[in-house]
């Protein structure tokens, strides 16, 4: 690719990871350089075709040096890196022109998409003042499609997103309806996840297989899809009753879609010279599918234990937190158990740390089973979960936990070893008047749970408790 691009980041790690794992396999000349300032020599000097600046750097931070560039009359297209995600920054970089806003850590694919955008952004930029004048319709919908593509990268949330992306294309068109449908995890089973209605004011979620016989075949061929229907039969169920277009949401070699608009009011006549800015904006939301998913899978894994899928220890703590000073402020009831697999170092030293997986992740189960949706739960180390029962007494917190300790040891756990027997040790304790702070209540769980240990395991012990 005959493309020279720059990148100002105060890491050198991540400076050369861009340049050497990233950039120059895909063909494209680099520059790098330390800080802002230094980036922005570079830029006078060498005139690179994008940048890639992180957003907060010694001398000028990313947004500065979009800002001193665009002072001096360059619009080299900026790309701008951070792991400060917000709406106030998302909005800073849109004011100050910034081709496209990316989290870290940065996914490869979407940085290549991002890079190849740009250029192309910029490409029909340079060549629009060279053009003819036939061009300028043309161009005018590629500057839309950028500031829809800015918005649209600048929000992490998918449904957002996904109503952003139908809302835009239905105006990009001016079509009466649109729709868009998303590939479930396998990219076997198509979905319709959001809609706009012609009689609807705005796009609105949704969350149903999808009906759309088009919509199903150019997810098939990845192929766009202009629809006419016949005027010679009848309405089919499974086709829209209008003129129609389709285009497939990818990134590169995956397939995330469909996006779709329609005319069924038949006011406006879809036809294939849609399909090249309809696609463009399909490449835009692609992209901005693709961040808002990695996004989620990363808030997940900050939250919850690999094994278990519940609580790590850190979120289930602050969660707790904000319950404990809610039932304060109301005077309400509060309770916590804390419980620990009883002689769990035998199963990993008998049967192997496989087995001991299995069991944490099956006992996990149970516990997660036979409680209510607004009780939280978390894996609070290696073998010990914490239950934190809002607006639950002592006398309904034991309950709760004799439930749990029958689940468990009622029936044998399946693991990869063996169907091994398996019990719980449980200690309980409620919130009252004297504690003061969440680490007492847990603390006070913690001895009752001891105490049970102490007493012969595989029984509930209420808090104070003696051995």
């Amino acid at each position: 690719m005959d493309a020279t691009i720059l990148v100002v980041d105060d890491s050198r790690l991540i400076r050369d990871f861009f340049a050497d794992s990233v950039l120059r396999p895909a063909g494209y000349t680099v520059l790098t350089a330390p800080e802002g300032t230094a980036g922005l020599r570079l830029a006078q000097s060498h005139r690179p075709d994008l940048i890639i600046a992180d957003l907060q750097m010694p001398g000028l931070s990313g947004l500065e040096l979009k800002s001193a560039l665009a002072a001096a009359g360059d619009n080299t297209p900026v790309i701008l890196i951070t792991a400060e995600g917000s709406e106030n920054i998302a909005s800073q970089a849109m004011l100050a022109g910034v081709s496209y806003y990316l989290p870290k850590p940065v996914d490869v694919d979407v940085m290549l998409a991002a890079i190849g955008q740009a250029l192309t952004v910029e490409r029909l930029r340079r060549e629009r003042a060279e053009a003819l004048a036939a061009l300028e319709r043309r161009v005018h919908q590629l500057e839309t499609l950028q500031t829809i593509g800015r918005a649209l990268t600048a929000s992490l949330d998918l449904d957002q997103v996904l109503v952003s992306v139908v809302e835009a294309a239905v105006r990009l068109t001016a079509a009466d309806g649109g729709a868009l449908y998303l590939l479930d995890d396998r990219g076997a089973q198509l979905a319709l996840r959001t809609v706009l209605r012609a009689d609807e004011g705005g796009a609105r979620p949704a969350d149903e297989p999808a009906a759309d016989a088009l919509a199903a075949r150019v997810a098939r061929t990845n192929q766009p899809e202009v629809w006419r229907p016949p005027v010679d039969q009848p309405p089919q169920t499974s086709v829209p009753a209008g003129p129609a277009l389709y285009v497939p949401l990818r990134l590169r070699e995956e397939m995330f879609g469909v996006l779709a608009v329609d005319s069924r009011r038949g006011g406006r006549a879809l036809d294939e010279t849609e399909v090249g800015p309809l696609s463009t904006l399909a490449d835009h939301a692609a992209i901005a599918i693709a961040n808002a998913r990695l996004f989620a899978r990363l808030q997940l894994q900050s939250t919850t234990d690999d094994l278990t899928g519940l609580y790590n220890r850190r979120h289930l703590l602050s969660l707790a937190e904000r319950e404990f000073r809610r039932v304060r402020r109301f005077n309400r009831a509060l309770s916590t158990i804390m419980l620990d697999i009883d002689h769990f170092k035998q199963v990993n030293d008998t049967y192997g740390h496989a087995a001991g997986d299995d069991v944490i992740a099956e006992v996990a189960r149970r516990l997660r089973t036979n409680i209510r949706s607004i009780d939280l739960i978390g894996r609070y180390g290696g073998e010990e979960f914490v239950l934190v029962l809002p607006e639950t007494g002592l006398a309904g917190a034991r309950l709760v936990a004799e439930r749990l300790r029958r689940a468990i040891a009622l029936t044998p756990v399946p693991t990869a070893a063996d169907r091994l027997p398996i019990t719980i040790s449980l200690g309980v304790a409620d919130a009252q008047a004297d504690v003061g702070e969440l680490a007492a209540l847990i603390a006070r769980a913690d001895q009752a749970m001891y105490a049970a240990k102490q007493a012969g395991r595989n029984r509930v012990l209420i808090y104070p408790a003696r051995t």
